[in-house]
């Protein structure tokens, strides 16, 4: 009798009833989503204020980078076209999401230093957001974005400037080893040390020179000048030249490609770089005859 009592008053909904207790432990097939990779947009030699640059910038703009890294020459001796006010920010933004946090990050060139209205006081006043902990003129710097970190020198100045930033990248790059040791270390200045093309190759940022490069830490390398793209290995170290972000200037490439080089690309062209903890992807695009990007190299490190 006492149990049809029970009974009735739990159908009666006078008697609630615990709700099912849910499992407590996370789910096995539950994983965290993995961290969004660092983009990267790779110009050089880039302001000559023409289609080419119009070209490389909206490319850029659709990569939806985090960051546009440079190897020189940001100005290019073209009439008519300002250095940096024109050259540089006329094709891209000065700021972004009104953080006031600046995109580019610029290395200097030998047309940087040369050219009329331009020189290292109006790049320094072009780009003010440099650091100045390693150099108070801003030529050398370094600098966190994601999964990078950029070493940037400065290959257009005097022996003995040469031999305190040598020093300063051995320190450096020992430094980011310890305190980001996931981060890739791309060391970036003007003037490739090897290279096909038609200047000469600069042979005082070497290692034969005591410049360490791997040893140090670095995991890639990545200069411009010769207006275009080459990759050459040398002791298993990728030594990028990354070709003309513009029009005019165009170079081609030699017949015969100097010992260690995989390819050389002549014309306009940009990299996306895409880095995560374990991998470091560079990819080159140059225009199609209709200005469609298409994948001209591939370069892929891993961990």
């Amino acid at each position: 009798m006492v149990a049809f009592a029970a009974a009735a008053l739990v159908l009666a909904g006078c008697v609630s009833v615990p709700p099912a207790v849910s499992d407590p432990r996370p789910s096995e097939s539950a994983e965290p989503a993995p961290a969004p990779a660092t983009r990267l947009a790779l110009i050089s030699d880039f302001g000559t204020c023409d289609a080419g640059e119009q070209w490389t910038a909206d490319q850029v703009d659709a990569w939806g980078v985090d960051a546009i890294v440079t190897a020189g020459d940001n100005t290019q001796h073209e009439v008519g076209c300002i250095p940096y006010a024109e050259s540089v920010w006329g094709y891209f933004e000065q700021g972004r999401d009104g953080q006031g946090v600046p995109p580019l990050w610029p290395t200097l060139g030998n047309h940087d230093y040369s050219d009329e209205g331009a020189g290292l006081d109006a790049y320094r006043a072009a780009f003010p957001y440099l650091s100045t902990a390693a150099d108070a003129q801003q030529r050398w710097y370094t600098q966190d974005v994601g999964d990078v970190t950029l070493i940037v020198l400065d290959s257009e100045t005097t022996p003995e400037e040469l031999e305190i930033q040598r020093g300063w990248l051995k320190e450096t790059l020992s430094d980011q080893r310890a305190a980001r040791p996931d981060a890739w270390n791309v060391v970036l200045f003007h003037r490739p040390a090897y290279t096909s093309g038609v200047h000469e190759d600069n042979r005082e940022m070497r290692p034969t020179a005591g410049w360490d490069y791997a040893g140090w830490g670095a995991d890639i390398v990545i200069a411009g000048h010769q207006h275009i793209y080459e990759d050459v290995i040398v002791d298993g170290l990728h030594y990028v030249t990354a070709g003309i972000g513009g029009t005019a200037n165009i170079r081609e490439c030699p017949v015969e490609l100097r010992e260690g080089s995989r390819l050389c690309l002549a014309g306009t062209g940009a990299s996306v770089i895409e880095a995560t903890a374990d991998q470091f992807v560079l990819r080159y695009y140059q225009p199609d005859a209709e200005g469609k990007a298409t994948l001209g190299d591939t370069v892929r490190l891993s961990r």
